[in-house]
């Protein structure tokens, strides 16, 4: 073995004690941190934090370590230290075929691979171990449009301070030249009030009468100063209703109202809506790993 490389090995021993040391010490200073919440009754988990923490990361990132890595290391390591200030556990709706396995990744990657998860049949069961605490978050499937009672429809009745609200996506990011894919797409849902992050986005379910059109709702949120990014429609549940599941881009403040004014702006009185929360604008990861990486490398050095 040459020399240069025994040197190269060293330095990437060294390097790891580093990184390991300070790993020690950032899973201290967390412990610490849990302490101060406690006292002051602070919220133990700020998944709003978390989101800027890791804009702020991709920021400042460079070199070869591709930047969809730096996000799962990170997560990886929030997920675990999480263990030091509170016992969180997540229930995963894992719906039936491959795609199930699809979801279950997607918890791992942004929960961490310690934290315990367990599955849950549907939805709705999901739903019922957050309501109940015995999860503190579900993960639940993107929206689709004419489902028979959608798990997002039973959130209309969450009215106290304690209700249950989205408060994230997954996958936390996107990669640039990935096709979007319902299917491979999930919320989490958690008993907390989704904080702003600077770049969000936000839903609001709606009941409203049948005879309101998807056209008129995303004119009518749009005159409120509302860019709707999506609009899912189902089954009501009452007699007469259709429900609405509206996402725009920007944070929507839940005491602000406006939710409130859009129902009045469709002219029913009888329609009800809520601010459900939401998520941050997820990263879009422009590097490209593996055969791909290598071949444009290829190609800059060729030309």
């Amino acid at each position: 073995m040459s020399k240069t490389l025994n040197s190269i090995r060293e330095q990437i021993d060294t390097l790891d004690n580093k990184i390991h040391d300070l790993l020690i010490k950032r899973a201290e200073i967390v412990v610490k941190i849990g302490e101060e919440k406690r006292k002051s009754k602070a919220r133990i988990i700020q998944p709003d934090r978390e989101a800027v923490m890791v804009r702020r990361l991709l920021e400042r990132h460079k070199g070869p370590l591709p930047r969809e890595a730096v996000v799962r290391i990170w997560r990886e390591l929030v997920g675990a230290v999480s263990l030091l200030q509170t016992n969180l556990k997540i229930v995963v709706n894992v719906p039936e075929g491959d795609s199930g396995l699809a979801y279950w990744g997607m918890a791992k990657d942004y929960f961490s691979s310690v934290l315990p998860m367990q599955k849950a049949g549907n939805p709705l069961a999901a739903l019922a171990m957050v309501r109940e605490e015995d999860s503190v978050f579900a993960v639940l499937p993107w929206p689709e449009d004419n489902q028979k009672n959608p798990w997002w429809g039973y959130l209309l009745d969450e009215t106290s301070d304690e209700s249950m609200r989205i408060i994230a996506r997954l996958p936390l990011g996107d990669r640039a030249h990935d096709e979007p894919n319902s299917e491979h797409r999930a919320l989490v849902v958690a008993r907390l009030k989704y904080e702003p992050t600077g770049m969000d986005r936000s839903f609001l379910a709606l009941e409203v009468a049948e005879g309101i059109s998807r056209a008129r709702i995303i004119d009518k949120a749009e005159a409120l100063g509302l860019t709707a990014l999506s609009l899912h429609t189902c089954p009501g549940i009452n007699p007469g209703k259709k429900l609405h599941l509206l996402e725009v881009d920007d944070y929507v403040d839940p005491e602000k109202e406006v939710h409130e004014k859009l129902i009045e702006s469709l002219d029913d009185s009888s329609g009800r809506a809520i601010c459900l929360g939401g998520y941050p604008v997820p990263p879009v990861y422009e590097d490209k790993v593996g055969k791909n990486a290598v071949a444009e490398k290829s190609e800059k050095k060729t030309a």
